[in-house]
């Protein structure tokens, strides 16, 4: 596909011109975004997780996706990332975010979800009326980070999961998706998480009766940052520590490695705020989901 024009940027006293592509990012170039994303390798996490497990290649699974980049001066000083869910994230000041957005809608149309800190989600929806006049739901979320200090406990009910719990873990991240969201991603979709999960040795499971009652893994891992999600207890067996026994085993292993774990949680869910701060994480600050009709 053939780059956008080249933008001129408005000159400031004494500077030399500098030109803007908005263009596909190519193969080959991959290292020139993640060399950008990382940067910021926490709040880019899930941009730099997906590149740097996958790059450009695609078969269809929910992190894999299509990436545009603003080139400017020759360098990459912007990222937007269609995943295959059709959720938009970005990394790039105001005026290159809204051409990154505006080219990714001529390409591929409105997303169905826009993910970001909430300051830059509502500058870009303030910027887009083709955005913002379709948004169907807000929901207000909270990023939280972790990072490396003394050893988490790690007694607990909670142990690594292998491969014999795979069947157990996406049982029960069906059983998450459908209490959250009313309906989730593929089987397929989920077993290729939970099984890239246990292979990097980073999920857990409480069983209870020989039954697995909760669960909690790294979603996404990189060389400098962890994210924690997956976390749910079926009811009946809430408030008797497991969560936090799951999620205390799986950030240990990050911490260990000296990485920093973010995660991302609903600003109202008073319980789960208060889990991740028994834990040790703080607020990072204010994150948006939003979801298009």
């Amino acid at each position: 596909m053939s780059p956008s024009p080249r933008l001129p940027r408005a000159k400031g006293r004494g500077s030399e011109r500098i030109d803007l592509r908005i263009e596909e990012l190519e193969l080959g170039r991959e290292l020139e975004a993640l060399e950008f994303l990382e940067r910021d390798a926490f709040g880019n996490l899930r941009m730099v997780w997906a590149l740097r497990r996958w790059g450009l290649f695609d078969m269809g699974l929910a992190e894999q996706g299509r990436y545009l980049v603003a080139r400017e001066g020759g360098g990459v000083e912007g990222v937007l990332f269609h995943n295959n869910l059709g959720i938009w994230r970005f990394a790039a000041r105001r005026e290159l975010l809204r051409r990154l957005a505006e080219r990714a809608l001529r390409l591929w149309g409105r997303p169905a979800l826009l993910a970001g800190p909430e300051q830059e989600v509502d500058i870009l929806l303030s910027d887009l009326p083709e955005l913002s006049s379709h948004v169907e739901h807000r929901e207000e979320e909270v990023t939280m980070a972790l990072f490396p200090r003394r050893e988490l406990p790690c007694g607990g009910d909670a142990v690594a999961a292998g491969e014999e719990d795979i069947e157990d873990l996406v049982r029960l991240e069906m059983m998450l998706h459908h209490e959250l969201l009313g309906g989730g991603a593929a089987e397929w979709v989920l077993r290729a998480q939970m099984l890239r999960a246990v292979e990097e040795e980073a999920a857990a499971v409480v069983r209870r009766g020989g039954k697995a009652v909760a669960k909690a893994e790294m979603e996404a891992i990189t060389p400098r940052a962890d994210e924690l999600g997956g976390v749910y207890v079926m009811p009946g067996f809430r408030r008797r520590g497991f969560a936090f026994s799951a999620c205390a085993l799986v950030c240990s292993s990050s911490l260990r490695k000296g990485k920093a774990v973010r995660l991302e949680t609903q600003r109202d869910n008073a319980a789960a705020v208060g889990l991740y701060r028994k834990l040790g994480f703080k607020v990072h600050g204010p994150h948006l989901a939003v979801r298009f009709a």
